[in-house]
C-alpha cells in the first residue's frame, strides 16, 4: 500500500511538473513609460540615468508622456490622462516599469527616477516576470502623399493566461522633436537654464482607443491575435521620425496597480530609409561654435564612429568616419541655414541642430 501511494504521488508530481513546463514563455520587452516636461530641469538628467540603466538593451521599449510637472507644447490629453497611474500627486522626472507597482513607497506604479542602480533593479524585477504573450514587430506601411499609415500588430499567447481584460494599445511615437528644455545640468542661470533639446520617444497619439482594444484570440490558430492599423498622420508630425509602439497589458479601470504589461514591441520608422538604430539613446554630444561660419567641432562622450551633416531637407552634405571623441567639419562650401549633425558611437546616436552663418 505504501509503495502504491508513493507511486501515485510520484505520478501526480510528474504530471504537475509536465503541466507547468507546457506553459510556453516568451522573451519580455520591458516597457519604460517616463513622465517629463520642458519645465522639468532635472528631466534631462533623469533621462541620462535611464539610458545608463537600460544600456541600449534591445529588449526595452521606452516612451515618454509630457505631463507630471506642468505642461509644454508636447502635452496632450493622453499624457495628462496617464497621470492617473501616479495615484496621487504628480512630479517629474518619474517613470513606470511595465505598469507594475514595484516601489512600495508609492501608491501607484509611477515611481521616482532614482539612481542608476535603483532603475536597474526595477528593470531586473520586470525582466524576471515570465510572460506568456508574444508581440511581433508591428508591420507598417506609410503613404507620403495621403499621410495614411496602415499595417498590422500581431502576436500570440503561449498558454491560457488571458481573459476579457487583456488589451492592446498602439501608440504613435515621434523622435527628434526640437524644443527648448530646462536643464539644470547643462543650462545656465543667464538663459533661465533653457537649452536646445531633441525630445525622443514622445507619445503623440494613440492609434487604438486610449485604453486599448480588447484582444481577440484565435484559439484554432495557435492562440494568435491581430490588430489592423488604419490611421492618418496629422499635419505637423514628421513621418520620418515616427514609429509605432504596441503594448499588451491587463486593463483594470478600478485598480491602477492591476494593469501590468504582458509584453510589447515597436516598429521601424515610417521612413524605411532610416534604421531602427537611429532611435538609440545614450550618446552625449556638443557643437562649438554654434552658430558657425567656416568650421565646427563635434565633441562626444565616446569615440565617434561616424559623423553626418544633413540639411533641412534631410540631404547628406557631409559624412565621414572618425576614431576619436572630436571631429572637425569644414563648412566653407555650405550655404547659410539650419543643418543637423548626427553622430554614431558605441553608446548610440545623437543629433543636434547647427546654424551656419556667412
Amino acid at each position: 500500500m505504501r509503495r502504491e501511494i508513493l507511486a501515485i504521488a510520484f505520478l501526480l508530481a510528474a504530471f504537475a511538473a509536465t503541466a507547468q513546463e507546457s506553459k510556453q514563455t516568451f522573451t519580455r520587452k520591458v516597457v519604460i513609460e517616463q513622465f517629463t516636461t520642458a519645465q522639468c530641469g532635472w528631466c534631462p538628467y533623469g533621462a541620462e540615468r535611464i539610458t545608463q540603466a537600460a544600456n541600449n538593451s534591445s529588449n526595452i521599449v521606452w516612451i515618454k508622456f509630457h505631463a507630471g510637472f506642468g505642461t509644454d507644447d508636447l502635452t496632450n490629453d493622453i499624457a495628462e490622462t496617464m497621470t492617473l497611474f501616479y495615484g496621487g500627486s504628480t512630479y517629474a522626472p518619474a517613470m513606470m516599469v511595465d505598469r507594475t507597482h514595484f516601489d512600495p513607497a508609492e501608491p501607484g506604479p509611477v515611481m521616482n527616477v532614482g539612481n542608476v542602480s535603483e532603475i536597474r533593479a526595477a528593470l531586473s524585477k520586470a525582466k524576471a516576470v515570465p510572460t506568456y504573450c508574444k508581440v511581433l514587430t508591428p508591420e507598417v506601411t506609410y503613404n507620403t502623399d495621403t499621410r495614411h499609415l496602415s499595417g498590422t500588430v500581431s502576436g500570440r499567447f503561449g498558454d491560457q493566461v488571458y481573459d476579457e481584460n487583456t488589451r492592446l494599445v498602439v501608440y504613435l511615437i515621434e523622435d527628434s522633436i526640437f524644443m527648448q528644455q530646462h536643464d539644470y545640468q547643462n543650462g545656465s542661470q543667464a538663459n533661465g537654464y533653457a537649452v536646445d533639446y531633441w525630445h525622443m520617444g514622445t507619445v503623440r497619439d494613440t492609434i487604438t482607443p486610449l485604453w486599448g482594444e480588447p484582444v481577440t484570440v484565435d484559439e484554432e490558430n495557435n492562440r494568435s491575435f491581430s490588430y489592423t492599423i488604419d490611421y492618418t498622420l496629422p499635419e505637423g508630425f514628421v513621418y520620418k521620425n515616427c514609429r509605432v509602439a504596441a503594448i499588451v497589458y491587463n486593463y483594470d479601470a478600478a485598480d491602477i496597480n492591476n494593469c501590468a504589461v504582458m509584453n510589447a514591441a515597436e516598429s521601424d520608422y515610417l521612413d524605411k530609409s532610416l534604421g531602427i538604430d537611429e532611435a538609440a539613446q545614450g550618446c552625449q554630444m556638443r557643437l562649438f561654435p554654434n552658430p558657425a561660419s567656416s568650421s565646427v567641432t563635434v565633441e562626444a562622450d565616446a569615440p565617434i564612429q561616424r559623423v553626418t551633416l544633413c540639411n533641412a531637407l534631410g540631404q547628406v552634405c557631409y559624412s565621414s568616419t572618425a576614431q576619436s571623441q572630436l571631429a572637425h567639419i569644414d563648412l566653407s562650401a555650405l550655404a547659410q541655414g539650419a543643418y543637423f549633425v548626427r553622430i554614431q558611437t558605441a553608446k548610440g546616436v545623437a543629433t543636434r541642430q547647427l546654424v551656419v552663418t556667412k
